[in-house]
């Protein structure tokens, strides 16, 4: 690395009085990194078809043009097709209006837990998916993984019919091979794989096959569930119960090791009541504090984090306990072993100083204080966390307990080990995998792939043909939800419902059809077995009102489990205090290797989504791949740099992947995400970045220590969206301390107010659109970018093209640090179309094709666009898009589209149109009933799918409108207000709220 090692190494020490940067290369190299990206559209770059970006020869174009004649000259030579009669649509359902769209309550379950969706219908075809905000999952809002979920739906890849050793079968063969054969040995040979699930038809049906068959035993098993939470449960409470936490309530929140506004089954709600919680006017905001090894999202919204290795977690959770109890006094019902213990806990060193301000902010908050614990802490780190909760008595306020939601935890449960062993002595004979994909997720030293394909008789149901299809000898098409009926709970145990908008595209089966087929029942259908399900549970004289109202409503109210009263058992924590105490701390120079779920891809059932593949990153911006992330520190103490590729190991264990040096990363620590190096048959999956997977073990499923890192001499492209566009230092994402702030309101007087100007200035009687977005509630978490794509057709380009900054989402989510490489704050800023009153891409169109509108959107007119780009040359936010290649695709995938956003023709400039069709049709109701448009009424897509409620949309002439109020806000500022544009789209300053003791 040269002389880089040096610049990096100052740039590593810099203190927090650097302005915003975005990438290393920005810091180190300044003039040159302004080089490289000045040239907006790069010369020489080449053309061709958008899947192949190869230069055009002269036989490729003869060649089209010889296919273009025989097609020309076909019908002439095809034969007619039979005459058939077809009967009109004259008789339709009274509901069904052409043109009109029919909403409809359902849910999707992820890792066994239920989010509740609204899913948008034109005539049969799902096109669009929202939140429904009666579900507690949900909320109205939704994240990233609901919205593409329209994508798989219609996904090309997916499994069409079924098949034997990898020939085509039929339903009837599969059945057959199922139940043909009365089993004489009660099932003892007979074993089912599943997901984890809270379905209570699910749950019926096991208990129906386990009295059929008494030998046969059930596994169920995810990577990402490894019960390190409902271990910690039972360690100190004798049972495995499920946490639950309540942001709203929360004064503090302190999360270990946690991305609970990134990931999991109640991140929507906790990003909800978190922004909530920071914006409510009756009291103080609430304070965040975040240890973590790598920069998550719920790391960029701290207001003070701090960086530690995996292995040392815990070890900070027991010290701020040990300060609670010493410093503070907050013993409870601790035992005096119990607090001798903790007197050798008590913080010290690097992280004293962070400990001891923590603990002295949360001890006077007492009940209104919140701990949370990832899944990849082991047990006794969630034990510590209720530890906490107990002495400062948050459990039954902040912090509360219910029983599990999913199936599995009872010791009815046959393990995943257990089941492993049994396949390696072959004492299987049948196997049922249902939906996950073990051959390729399973721990590494079980060799699940090696002992399934030695079954006599395995049985899988898939939506793709993937790994493990590839090891099974049936493999049958799973439905997917929006195809299905079903039921689940929420992650608070509230009991949602499934519902079918569309016929199963490609014949489909759900889980539950699957087991009723293994006990025998050939003929029931997913509807029955449901609706079989609940009535058992409710009277049968209320139950069709009860059906029909939960199903309308995609849920049952006041279903959520009640909470459970636990008396917390601080003996069995004490050995592990002990432990603690006689361990010494990992040394500095050996390395430890972290996995974790992805934000894209999650554990890899989304990895031919296109969507999400393209997604960049919340933090590290990267798309079509994942990397070993590293610190500044540790690139250079081992000699390798961004886009190296690497040999890590860990024992026998290896893997090649490349590097990416990102700041905010815990020195010795290395991070790979899970869920890529897809090998199976899906197009978009296969060879996408690298399977982590095969380092991953029983022993060791989250983190690993002594990997050793040997660099092999190549490189890897990596594409990496942050620094596609230069601002030149302009300032674009503003941050202050709230304490400075309310000192000093005058922060962001610069940045908005009139600017002196040639042009006229536009007004226009009636509503004029605009929008506002709070920094100080953005995440980053991109559900606005995926919900643009689906509202908008936006097409996905695939790597090559992002490489080339070619991109065409219409709107981006720019990520800026502020302070020093090791551990800088973080702002995420969505960027849009500003549609700006004084724009300078409607003055320089030689076509007249961008305009604008008599309410202010600054508007495209395709058919009018030849394509010159001198649009995008004059727009200073770099936010419009233009189609070098046909990115049309005619697949099935045409059938989510929406009908009425226009599918773009190559060769013309789009945007953000603050979602045009939506104000229309709003416009055309408010009309037809001879009224004014409510304010809230219009809602944009990235406005509803927001999480936190950050994006508000509404007209900015109505005095009394949120988003007039919000502009009116002494936080509100212009982007390049110095230019003059006078953008509807504005911003609101994010504000941290610093305890002053480690200001």
């Amino acid at each position: 690395m040269g002389d880089r090692d040096g610049l990096l190494g100052k740039v590593v020490a810099r203190d927090d009085s650097l302005a915003f940067w975005r990438t290393f290369d920005e810091l180190v190299e300044p003039e040159r990194f302004r080089a490289a990206h000045d040239e907006e559209f790069p010369q020489g770059m080449p053309t061709g078809t958008w899947q192949h970006a190869d230069v055009m020869t002269r036989r490729d174009f003869l060649g089209l043009m010889g296919a273009g004649a025989l097609l020309a000259a076909m019908p002439g030579c095809i034969v007619a097709p039979p005459t058939e009669k077809i009967l009109p649509y004259a008789l339709a359902p009274h509901e069904v209006v052409p043109g009109q769209p029919l909403h409809f309550a359902t849910s999707m379950v992820t890792d066994g837990h239920a989010m509740g969706v609204i899913a948008t219908s034109y005539q049969g075809r799902p096109i669009k998916l929202e939140g429904n905000p009666e579900h507690p999952a949900s909320l109205g809002a939704t994240g990233a993984f609901e919205q593409a979920a329209i994508l798989g739906l219609y996904d090309p890849s997916r499994l069409r019919q079924p098949l034997f050793l990898g020939q085509p079968t039929t339903w009837e063969s599969l059945v057959q091979s199922l139940t043909q054969a009365p089993r004489q040995d009660e099932g003892a040979g007979l074993r089912f794989l599943l997901e984890p699930t809270s379905s209570s038809t699910v749950a019926r049906l096991v208990t129906r096959i386990e009295k059929a068959f008494p030998r046969a035993r059930f596994t169920f098993f995810s990577p990402l569930e490894t019960g390190n939470a409902y271990g910690g449960a039972s360690l100190v409470f004798g049972r495995p119960l499920q946490a639950q936490v309540d942001l709203h309530e929360a004064r503090v929140a302190v999360a270990l090791d946690s991305d609970f506004l990134g990931l999991g089954p109640l991140a929507i709600r906790h990003a909800r009541q978190f922004s909530d919680a920071r914006r409510a006017p009756s009291h103080k905001p609430s304070r965040l504090y975040v240890v973590e090894p790598t920069l998550t999202p719920t790391g960029s919204m701290a207001d003070h984090r701090l960086n530690a290795r995996p292995s040392e977690i815990g070890r900070i959770a027991a010290s701020i306990l040990a300060e609670l109890v010493h410093a503070h006094g907050r013993r409870a019902e601790m035992p005096d072993e119990a607090v001798q213990v903790l007197a050798r806990l008590r913080p010290r060193g690097d992280t004293e100083r962070f400990v001891r301000a923590l603990a002295a902010d949360v001890a006077p908050k007492g009940r209104a204080a919140a701990f949370l614990v990832g899944e990849s802490q082991p047990p006794w780190v969630h034990a510590v966390a209720h530890g906490i909760h107990a002495v400062l008595g948050s459990l039954g306020r902040t912090a509360w307990f219910t029983m599990p939601t999913v199936l599995g935890l009872d010791e009815r449960a046959h393990p995943f080990t257990a089941l492993v062993e049994e396949l390696s002595h072959k004492r299987v004979d049948t196997l049922v995998i249902l939906e996950g994909n073990p051959s390729y997720n399973a721990p590494a030293d079980m060799r699940f792939s090696d002992h399934v394909r030695g079954v006599a008789n395995t049985v899988y149901l898939t939506p793709y043909r993937n790994e493990t299809a590839l090891d099974c000898k049936w493999v049958a098409p799973s439905a997917h939800f929006l195809e299905a009926w079903g039921d689940a709970r929420a992650f608070d145990g509230t009991v949602s419902f499934q519902q079918p908008l569309i016929m199963p595209l490609f014949g489909g089966k759900t889980c539950a059809e699957m087991l009723a087929i293994s006990r025998g029942e050939t003929k029931t259908t997913a509807f029955r077995l449901v609706r079989d399900t609940w009535r058992e549970q409710v009277a049968p004289v209320g139950f069709e009102s009860f059906w029909e109202g939960s199903v309308q409503r995609g849920l049952v109210p006041g279903s959520a489990l009640p909470h459970v009263d636990a008396a917390l058992a601080w003996r069995e924590l004490i050995p592990h205090l002990r432990t603690l105490t006689e361990t010494p701390p990992l040394r500095h120079d050996v390395l430890e290797l972290q996995v974790r779920p992805s934000h894209a891809v999650h554990d890899g059932r989304h990895a031919n989504n296109a969507w999400l593949q393209e997604l960049p990153d919340p933090m590290t911006k990267l798309t079509w791949d994942n990397a070993a992330l590293l610190s500044p520190r540790t690139a250079i103490s081992q000699g390798i740099a961004t886009e190296d590729i690497v040999e890590l190991a860990h024992g026998d264990r290896k893997l090649m992947v490349p590097i990416l040096v990102v700041p905010g990363q815990a020195d010795g620590v290395i991070t790979l995400t899970l869920g890529y190096g897809r090998n199976g048959d899906e197009k978009i999956a296969r060879a996408v970045g690298v399977s982590a997977y095969p380092v991953r073990t029983t022993s060791a499923p989250w983190s690993m220590t002594g990997v050793s890192v040997r660099k092999i001499g190549r490189k890897h492209r990596l594409a990496i969206t942050q620094a596609h566009y230069v601002t030149h230092g302009r300032p674009l994402a503003l941050m202050a301390d709230s304490e400075e702030f309310r000192l000093h309101p005058q922060l962001t007087e610069e940045y908005r107010g009139p600017v002196p100007s040639l042009l006229r200035d536009y007004t226009k009687p009636g509503d004029q659109w605009g929008m506002t977005i709070d920094l100080s509630a953005c995440t980053g978490c991109s559900s606005c970018v995926v919900a643009c794509q689906a509202e908008n057709n936006v097409p996905v380009v695939g790597k090559t093209q992002v490489l080339r900054n070619r991109e065409m989402h219409w709107l981006r989510i720019d990520r800026y640090y502020h302070g020093g490489a090791d551990n800088p704050r973080v702002v995420s800023q969505p960027m849009l179309c500003q549609h700006c009153e004084k724009a300078p891409c409607e003055y320089v169109c030689p076509v007249n094709a961008t305009v604008h509108s008599d309410d202010g959107l600054n508007e495209m007119i395709y058919n009018r666009c030849i394509g010159p780009r001198t649009c995008s040359n004059n727009c200073p936010y770099k936010v419009r898009r233009f189609n070098f290649f046909d990115y049309v695709d005619r697949s099935l995938i045409k059938l989510g589209r929406n009908p009425n956003v226009t599918v773009r023709e190559r060769g013309v400039m789009e945007k953000c149109t603050y979602c045009v069709q939506r104000i229309r049709s709003v416009e055309i109701r408010a009309q037809l009933e001879g009224r004014r448009i409510r304010d809230g009424e219009i809602q944009v897509a990235c406005q509803q799918a927001c999480p936190t409620r950050a994006i508000v949309f509404g007209s900015i002439t109505d005095p009394d409108s949120a988003v007039s109020r919000l502009r009116a806000d002494p936080r509100s500022y212009e982007v390049l207000h110095d230019q003059g544009t006078r953008p509807r789209t504005q911003y609101l300053i994010k504000l941290f709220h610093q305890n002053k003791e480690l200001a």
